[in-house]
């Protein structure tokens, strides 16, 4: 009984907290990542990436860009993969292609790689 109050305090904590936790798997998301060519047009050193078309993808602009589109973190980059126009850094031109065609575990583990960072 306990364990399901401290759970659901936990989760409470959370969602207060507006953090969504990424439903994916990380290291399977690295595979998302560069068989989609991410690594192209965004940096994001965990994937040794170094592309500059697209905003560098680092805990703390991603962080700071959710921040200004009002969205808990993993909402926003699975927003930025599937909808790119909907979210444009500033500096940067809409010139991102949808991936909405990923399937939901391919989605889930993308986003989930990218937040983890």
């Amino acid at each position: 009984m306990f364990r399901i109050a401290l759970l659901a305090s936990l989760a409470a904590v959370v969602v207060t907290a507006g953090v969504a936790l990424a439903a994916g798997n990380p290291a399977a998301g690295k595979k998302v990542y560069a068989a989609n060519g991410c690594g192209a047009c965004h940096t994001f050193k965990p994937a040794g990436s170094k592309g500059t078309i697209g905003p560098a993808l680092t805990k703390v602009r991603l962080t700071a860009d959710a921040k200004r589109a009002k969205q808990p973190l993993t909402t926003f980059i699975r927003m930025s993969i599937v909808k790119p126009k909907a979210f444009v850094a500033k500096g940067y031109k809409p010139v991102m292609p949808s991936f909405a065609k990923l399937s939901k575990k391919q989605l889930d583990d993308l986003v989930a790689f990218i937040a983890k960072g």
